[in-house]
């Protein structure tokens, strides 16, 4: 080295020392833009060092890492260096796995003891489209928004007439393949019966929820003839593969006169026919339970889903594959369109088309939810709709001891074999009684499931009631007649729904 350069090195180098930043009194995540990225997308993380004096620190230098390495997610830069006036650095992340499910970014500053670290939040990532898979369609709120079980609204009056207005919330949700609800999602909606309103698309909200009002009005549900519950239904290339009717409507335990049947040993195994008998009121017509279910379908753009079995995010030739028909309302239930059936034309070509055969990344996909119209039955139903278990009708009059009680039960459908629409908890019998004893509900509440009847059961008591104090009242010697006349109350809806009141059978009996 030359004479004299030496004290120009060493005043360079503590110069450098002088101007280098000195490591942040802290370092703090900022913010994420997106918030909520999908696969393929590019999200922006966001970090401030500040200085001891609280200040933002300009021209730090800050490195990024990944909390634990997570395949196909990719962190560009993984260093920089905070801005002057608001100390901020940033940077980018992509996610272009599979199935990538979530990841952490630490960013650092400093060394050693003066090392300063900060923490993103999980950056969670969505699919990339809405998938066929992930897309539900329910009707009813019962237990939450689209949770599901309303699943019959009351529709006739005892004459068949239309009760138009009856209303239902449906509300269908979207998600990708990895389970994330889609947001802004467009979702389309028909109906064989009845309207949905106010309009026929709505936007889901961020939890992937797209909700609907249906409601009971023109057109009615298509007449259909009374058929074979299978478990095995056709599926091919113009069939769903959907069964007749749905399961909680319990169609593997049909009997051609279910009323007549209660009691029989179940078959659920068996092919079922489905209940059937001629309109009393109306010549010349046969009701079956499918008479009056109605088919709606939800539609969005999305994917067919597909098994991903080598975790790429992309269908790969070989890998199973859902395959589906242009979207359709299915209003005689037999899993396929046919002519005056409502349909999607999604390739254009002015109808109707089956499965093409391959997996479509990109098209309309769609899903079906059923929803039943019930009614009240008309004195000329009662004898075939009607049927009294305990005690049976021809038993001797139960006698109720003193202070005592029994329980009765019946069964009762509607004209079409179905269970009646039951959408409140306090929906149930009680009341009707005639003489000294009280007549209370013993199962009220909502009902889950719609098979061809109700099962109802009510308790008579004694109306005496043991003192607290003193001796007790007499015991009725002779015993006293009584006479119940059960009425049963049935919400139509969830929504405003009217009450549908039916008269069960008379018991009479006598009272200690």
């Amino acid at each position: 080295m030359r004479p004299g350069l030496a004290p120009w090195v060493a005043f360079a180098s503590l110069l450098f020392v002088a101007c280098s930043p000195s490591a942040p009194a802290t370092l703090e995540f900022v913010d994420q833009s997106p918030a909520q990225p999908r696969l393929g997308e590019i999200t922006t993380l966001r970090f401030r060092a500040v200085d001891s004096r609280g200040q933002p620190q300009a021209g730090t230098p800050v490195s990024f890492t990944l909390e634990s390495p997570v395949p196909g997610v990719e962190l560009s830069p993984t260093e920089g260096v905070t801005n002057t006036g608001d100390g901020i650095v940033s940077v980018q992340m992509t996610a272009r796995g599979g199935r990538v499910a979530s990841a952490v970014v630490i960013a650092t500053a400093g060394t050693g003891a003066e090392m300063k670290r900060a923490v993103s939040p999980v950056v969670s990532f969505a699919g990339t489209n809405s998938n066929s898979r992930q897309f539900t369609f329910q009707c009813g709120s019962f237990s939450g928004d689209g949770s599901g079980l309303h699943h019959a609204v009351g529709a006739w009056d005892e004459t068949r007439a239309l009760i138009a207005g009856v209303k239902v919330r449906c509300i269908a949700h979207v998600g990708d393949r990895n389970g994330d609800g889609v947001v802004g999602a467009q979702v389309s909606f028909l109906t064989e019966a009845g309207t949905i309103g106010p309009s026929a698309v709505s936007v889901t909200d961020v939890v992937g929820n797209a909700e609907v009002l249906y409601k009971t009005s023109l057109p009615l549900p298509q007449d259909v003839e009374p058929g074979i519950f299978s478990w095995n239904p056709q599926k091919d290339a113009t069939h769903t593969g959907e069964y007749l009717a749905p399961l909680w409507m319990h169609p593997f335990l049909w009997d051609e006169n279910p009323i007549a049947a209660y009691g029989n040993a179940p078959q659920p195994q068996q092919d079922r026919p489905e209940p059937r008998r001629p309109d009393p009121i109306r010549p010349g017509i046969v009701l079956n339970p499918r008479d009056n279910l109605v088919s709606l379908i939800a539609i969005t753009s999305g994917e067919e889903a597909f098994d991903d079995l080598n975790n790429n995010g992309a269908w790969d030739t070989g890998e199973p594959f859902e395959d589906l028909t242009e979207p359709f309302v299915d209003n005689n239930d037999n899993g396929t369109w046919d002519p005056g059936e409502r349909y999607v034309d999604t390739n254009g070509d002015g109808r109707w088309t089956g499965k093409n055969g391959q997996h479509d990344a990109s098209t309309l996909i769609w899903v079906q939810e059923r929803i039943l119209w019930t009614g009240m039955p008309h004195a000329l139903d009662k004898d075939q709709t009607q049927r009294q278990l305990d005690p049976p009708p021809n038993a001797p009059p139960p006698l109720i001891n003193h202070f005592g009680g029994i329980s009765i039960s019946f069964i009762v459908s509607d004209p079409w074999y179905n269970r009646m629409a039951q959408n409140s908890g306090n929906d149930g019998c009680s009341g009707g009684a005639s003489g000294p004893v009280t007549v209370s509900p013993a199962n009220t509440g909502i009902a889950l499931t719609y098979p061809s009847f109700n099962f109802e059961t009510y308790l008579v008591s004694d109306a005496h009631e043991p003192p607290a104090e003193g001796p007790p009242p007499p015991v009725f010697n002779p015993p006293v007649d009584w006479r119940v006349t059960p009425i049963c109350k049935y919400t139509a809806a969830q929504l405003e729904g009217h009450e549908a009141i039916v008269q069960g059978p008379i018991v009479r009996g006598t009272v200690e």
